[in-house]
């Protein structure tokens, strides 16, 4: 469901090459606006994209699951570590490839996948640990979840810094 709401999510990344090739990110800052309110509008495009999946992808998992006769424990702390691990990496990617976007000399949108592909890597532990410790999956998760949580705030916080006024310009 993770890795879904990923691939939910990068239209609006691909749109934010578009608008900044176009100038119409150009077009934002001479309105007033500085890049951490550009940055928060895609981000919070991406979020809610993903919010609006991962509603039906936990509801429909969650439902499945019952009808499957499994651990209602699971169930419920799998419809609650989704969200948060997915929400969180959608967050961290999209402003790391917002920042991918402003280091390419030409802007084709070449270096959006990078930012995919550390966001799969970040998640991809959350597929192994249940295999390889059992009784440690929810915990192992919950740490895996905070560390891409405490990775997405930080990357938005310093997104001004990664992510100069001057590279928004056509």
């Amino acid at each position: 469901m993770v890795f879904s709401a990923l691939a939910f999510t990068t239209p609006v990344l691909l749109l934010y090459v578009y608008d900044k090739n176009n100038g119409v990110l150009e077009y934002f800052l001479s309105l007033g606006m500085d890049q951490g309110d550009i940055y928060k509008s895609y981000l919070k495009a991406s979020l809610v994209l993903a919010s609006i999946l991962l509603v039906f992808e936990v509801t429909g998992n969650a439902l499945v699951a019952l009808l499957a006769g499994l651990n209602r424990s699971l169930i419920i702390e799998i419809a609650g570590l989704t969200p948060i691990i997915a929400l969180s990496a959608v967050s961290f990617v999209t402003v790391i490839m917002m920042a991918f976007s402003s280091l390419q000399k030409e802007r084709v949108g070449s270096n959006q996948p990078l930012g995919i592909a550390i966001g799969v890597f970040l998640v991809l532990p959350t597929y192994v640990i249940p295999f390889a410790l059992p009784t440690l999956a929810v915990a192992g998760d919950l740490v895996l979840a905070l560390v891409i949580v405490v990775m997405a705030v930080i990357t938005f916080i310093l997104a001004n810094r990664l992510i100069r006024r001057e590279k928004l310009l056509p």
